[in-house]
């Protein structure tokens, strides 16, 4: 039997590679806490002002450790929303553990470790290596849906 050829045999061991890595990724995250949930923010209530301009973002009750609403406007859609959980990725189950907005609202931070993520679209930055947990939403105009049904 004919031993295959390298170029033919690296494709495979590279796509096995990636999958068993995206499969270690995928438990890490499976013990965050999957928490049930329906809310309902309206923009025109006090609390949500900031959701009225892009960059704005709010903490809301909801999730696991609470939410981190953040107003986007990518491919010039108005309607734009990024839900986050407020638990840290890697330290959910820690006291230290909630993410805070940072002083600039780009970033949420995890005071534990320092850990930093964007807000636009929930990527790891500086320490981190997880991205934040994100929920759908929905926006008629004026009233914003976040969920986890």
């Amino acid at each position: 039997m004919d031993k295959l050829p390298l170029k033919r045999v690296l494709p495979i061991w590279t796509a096995f590679l990636c999958l068993v890595a995206s499969g270690c990724e995928k438990n890490r995250r499976q013990n965050f806490p999957n928490t049930q949930f329906e809310e309902y923010i309206y923009l025109n209530n006090p609390t949500s002002l900031p959701l009225q301009t892009i960059g704005g973002v709010i903490t809301h009750p909801g999730g696991y450790r609470g939410l981190l609403v953040y107003r986007r406007y990518q491919n010039r859609a108005e309607g734009d929303f990024a839900a986050y959980d407020r638990g840290c990725p890697q330290h959910f189950a820690q006291d230290c553990g909630q993410l805070e907005i940072s002083a600039d609202q780009s970033y949420a931070e995890c005071p534990c470790e320092g850990e930093r993520y964007l807000l636009f679209d929930g990527s790891p930055a500086d320490k981190a290596r997880l991205p934040l947990i994100s929920y759908p939403t929905s926006f008629d105009g004026s009233i914003l849906y976040i969920t986890n049904r």
